[in-house]
């Protein structure tokens, strides 16, 4: 009988000792975790200002890009949109005085890519899917 109480006792040690033992862990993981998190939401804050500093800056910079040496058309032929395309051209509107044709242009830098929405216009205009709509109110 003693040692059947001896071995409970020893028994319910264990198992005091192993749960506490589990709290503390679970405390510092939990502990490590919140700590990680708070790192990594100050990283993400900044890369989100950086972004969007960057877009916003971008943005201001395309409007300008019709008047570098460049750039294949007349400046005041452009009309700005910024999306989801860049500008439209209506080339020689302004110098001529007629309308050859209208361009559609996207301004990308380096290696940025076309979004999706930039894609379906691009397949609409060289598929020739394009109307004309005269509204009168």
């Amino acid at each position: 009988m003693v040692l059947l109480e001896l071995v409970i006792v020893i028994l319910v040690v264990l198992l005091v000792y192993f749960i506490i033992k589990d709290f503390r862990w679970k405390y510092r993981f939990e502990q490590k975790v919140k700590g990680w998190l708070e790192k990594e939401e100050v990283r993400i804050r900044q890369d989100a200002i950086q972004r969007s500093a960057r877009s916003l800056s971008g943005k201001t910079v395309e409007k300008f890009i019709p008047f570098l040496d460049k750039f294949p058309y007349d400046p005041h032929d452009a009309r700005w949109l910024g999306d989801p395309i860049d500008f439209v051209i209506f080339d020689g509107y302004s110098s001529k005085g007629n309308l050859d044709h209208i361009v559609f242009c996207e301004v990308k830098s380096g290696d940025s890519k076309l979004s999706n929405s930039q894609k379906k216009v691009r397949e609409v205009v060289e598929n020739k899917r394009v109307k004309w709509l005269e509204f009168k109110v």
